[in-house]
Formats: structure tokens, sequence, C-alpha cells
């Protein structure tokens, strides 16, 4: 193995160390308020409704929290709230035909609840839960939920406090999910923490859904859950009937005792956070890595952190290049099929320029990749990096394909070396003020290139259908990167509306 290749092993274990890893402190303090918090929220639920105290029977955190494979902050999870139904769950049809998702269809076991003792005290609230055709309906199911947590914020003021310190709490829709946002005082030290409540059905085996594979060696799992998000792709009356499938006990099982698995898995992640791909979720990631696991034996995971992060690397870039990655528990879903044309071609440039550098050994180019500005600017400040630089100012990379580079010459490695640790804070700001201009104009050059990629896309879809017409858009000119580094002339640079596509 190369110098470079050693190098880019150290790296990337620093990167993760100073930037990914979510410290004991903070993961601590995150565990202890909400627990606190929650606790009093949920006495205070249970007051509101009976059926809630009554089936409530497990919280348990979800997603990434869950499974050890979180990064950066410990400041947004989900937790999960296991809601029992007051049936036999004999009774529930499960109708697999939309994959990744199911309805649950129930038909005169609800249809006797108003009959038994308990119905007018605790389970009147099931009766909007289903349709005109028995479907159990997850939009009204969350909404259950969301009114109760509401009605117990405001029996509390939406204050409380944990170990003397008083924290505020707002609970309101975010997208399909409620979330908990919960902020201390300002006076305090600041916290912030916003947590999706989700309320889940659990199912346990033997009960498994139609079409979904099932693990074949000997494990402790046997609970997989329906979640109440929808399916982007229904509409109307469909939409409400579909509930997410989650198999996060079995996919823990799986990627456990993977060594270097779930540092790959982060790191990819923050890879996917700093190039602003929102429209891939970490799911999707997490799922390229399933697929890896089932093909490769678990010594797999043992290799040096440089080699599994450029082999996961090439398959992010493959199966974005594809617009393919299937669903690991049914692979006719694909979870990326609806992503954009555009954002396709323009996430699979980027990995492919961050793939170049990492298999040329570029180690700065590809650790500013998982970068944002001024976590550039703190790495290339910290210890570490100055031990292993051997130039005044290392080339300040730009994660695009496009990016300039400033290299400069000097008399000797020693030479540098002293100047850079004893680079005072004048310096320090010009580095800063530099890497905060390139970004910019970076981040220009990346909305004028999805308008390209968009005309060119317009274009060679003319020339197949020539009777429809191209909309043309606007061309602006670039200010040239020295200028406006030299100068700072950044309103030179050109202004881009809205509908542009922004990446950086």
């Amino acid at each position: 193995m190369s110098v470079k290749k050693k190098t880019l092993d150290v790296y990337l274990e620093e990167v993760f160390k100073q930037f990914i890893a979510i410290k004991d402190d903070d993961f601590s303090r995150a565990q202890e308020v909400f627990k606190s918090v929650f606790e009093q929220i949920k006495q205070k639920m249970g007051e509101q409704c009976n059926y809630f105290k009554k089936y409530s029977n497990q919280v348990m955190y979800g997603g990434s929290v869950y499974d050890g494979t979180k990064a950066t902050k410990m400041d947004e999870f989900d937790m999960d709230i296991v809601i029992r139904l007051p049936i036999n769950y004999d009774d529930i049809i499960i109708e697999c035909d939309q994959p990744g998702f199911v309805r649950l269809k129930i038909m005169s076991a609800f249809d006797n609840l108003d009959k038994q003792k308990e119905w007018e005290q605790c389970h009147k609230v099931t009766r909007d839960w289903r349709d005109g055709d028995k479907y159990l309906l997850q939009n009204k199911f969350r909404s259950w939920m969301h009114g109760i947590v509401q009605k117990a914020l405001n029996e509390m003021n939406g204050r409380v406090t944990v170990n003397g310190t008083t924290y505020l709490m707002t609970y309101k829709e975010s997208g399909p999910a409620y979330t908990l946002f919960i902020r201390n005082e300002e006076n305090d030290e600041e916290f912030k923490l916003d947590v999706d409540l989700v309320p889940v059905i659990r199912f346990r085996l033997p009960r498994w859904p139609k079409g979904y594979r099932k693990i074949e060696k000997v494990s402790l799992c046997r609970d997989w859950l329906v979640v109440p998000k929808p399916n982007k792709e229904a509409s109307g009356a469909a939409r409400g009937r579909c509930w997410r499938l989650s198999f996060q006990d079995h996919e823990r099982d799986l990627i456990k005792e993977c060594h270097h698995l779930k540092k790959v898995l982060r790191l990819m992640k923050k890879l996917r956070t700093a190039l602003k791909m929102k429209a891939i979720a970490s799911y999707y990631i997490k799922t390229l890595f399933l697929w890896k696991v089932e093909k490769e034996k678990k010594q797999f995971w043992q290799n040096n952190l440089s080699f599994l992060f450029t082999t996961m690397l090439q398959d992010f870039h493959d199966a974005l290049e594809k617009k393919n990655i299937p669903y690991f528990w049914n692979s006719k879903n694909n979870l990326i099929g609806s992503l954009d044309p555009a954002n396709q071609k323009l996430y699979t440039e980027k990995l492919k320029g961050v793939l170049v550098s990492a298999r040329a050994n570029d180690v700065d180019k590809t650790i500013f990749a998982l970068l944002e500005a001024d976590e550039i600017l703190q790495f290339k400040s910290s210890e570490m990096y100055q031990s292993h630089s051997t130039s005044l100012l290392p080339a300040v990379q730009s994660k695009s394909s496009r990016s300039s580079s400033v290299t400069s010459n000097t008399s000797s490695q020693e030479q540098g070396n002293s100047q850079n640790s004893q680079m005072d804070d004048g310096q320090a700001a010009l580095l800063k003020s530099i890497i905060c201009k390139l970004d910019l104009l970076t981040q220009k050059m990346e909305q004028q290139e999805a308008r390209l990629i968009k005309l060119e896309m317009a274009f060679e879809q003319s020339i197949k259908e020539p009777q429809k017409e191209i909309k043309v858009m606007y061309e602006t000119n670039v200010q040239a990167p020295v200028d406006v580094m030299l100068n700072g002339n950044i309103n030179a640079v050109p202004q881009i509306d809205s509908e542009a596509l922004i990446l950086f």
C-alpha cells in the first residue's frame, strides 16, 4: 500500500472523529433530556386518552439512532411508539400489491368494538380510523396521535424542567410526520432536539408480508412494523390506505459485527450531505450497504477504511448512473425510480469527481468533498492536518469537478510548516474569506450547470420529438474565479432564480 493510501485512511479516520462521530456527552445529554421530557409528556398523554394509556406498550428509537448509524449530531431522530390494536391480529388482512407498502383491512373485528363495555371510555377513538371499505387509514392514525400530544403540551404550557433547566416545547406537522421541537431558554447553553413521534403497529413472525424476502439465518428478530408514512406515488383514497413497511430489527441484525461498515456508512451519509444531494434519503444509502452485506462475507468489512469507502462510493455512483436502488426487502421497489433526471445527472457527476479523486489518491480533494466550507477551514487548522501538510496553503479544493485550485511554492518544507503553524488571526481570516468566496462561486457555477443540463436534455428531447417547442433558459456570464477571489467582487457573480438546482 502506498504512503498516500495510508494517508487517506488516516484522513478519513480524522474526518470521522472531528465531524461525524457523535460525542458521548452530546448523546448522553440528548438521551437524558428526551427521556425525562417524554416521560412527562407520555403521562399527560395517558391522562388525555384512555386508549393511549392502555395500548401504548413500548417506546423505542427508530431509524439511524436505533441501528447506530446516526451521523454528525444527535439533534434529530425518530421515536417509535408501538400502539396495539384491540383485536386479534389474525383478523387483519394484509394486502401487499405495492412494493414497500401494505394496506391493512379490518372487517368484523372492528365492527364489534362498539358493542364492548369499554367503547365509550376507551375504544371510541378508533371509530374514524377506517374508511368505508374497512381499510385502516394511516393519516387518521397519525392525526389521533397528534391530537393527544398537542393536548398534553397545552396542559404543560409547552414547558418542562429537567435537572434545573427549563425546556420549551412545540409540536407541529413536518412533512408526513409530526415533530416535537425541544429548545432550552435563551440564557442557557444552546440545546435543540427535533423528534418525530411516530405511532407504529407491530406484527410478529410467523406472520410476514407476501412477496418480501425472509432472512434464512437463525435470528432472534421476530418483529416487523407498519409505519403511518404515505406512499408518495399514491393519490386520493389510496394514499391514506398505504402504510410503509419497516424491518429495522432485521436490518440492525444484518449489519452487526461488520467491523468498518457503520463507519463507512456514516462517511457516505456525510458525503451525501456535503454534496447537497437532498433527494437521496439516508435509507437509500443504507440499502446499498444491505445489498453489499448479502453479497460479501463479514470479513470484507475488515478491509482498510479507504478501500471500503472507495468501493461503496463506486456502488453509490453506479446506482445513480443506472437510476436504480432496489428496496432490499422487495426488489420490485426502485427507491430512486422517481428521481428527477437533472438531479440524477448532477449527482452522478458529483460522485464521479470524488471517485476519480479517491482512486487517484488525491487526499485533499477526496477529504474536502466530505466537508462544508467552515469545516474545511477547521480541518486545515487542526494539528493532525498541519503535521501532514507539506505546503504553506494547500490547494483550496472546491467540492466540484470544475473547482479552482490555489497552489503556493515555498523555499523549503520546513519554512512552510513553520509558517503554517504560526498563522496569525489575519491569515486565518483571509483563508476563511477565500474559502467562502470560492464556495459561493462554486454554488453559482453549479446552478448554471444545472440550467445547461436541463437545456441539453430539452434539446435532446426536441431531436426525438421536433414538434415540441424548447423553452430556452437565459444565459448568464460567470465572473472569473480569480477576480472574485482577489477583488471580492461577489456582486458580479450572476444571480440565479430559485428554480435552479443547488448542489453546493
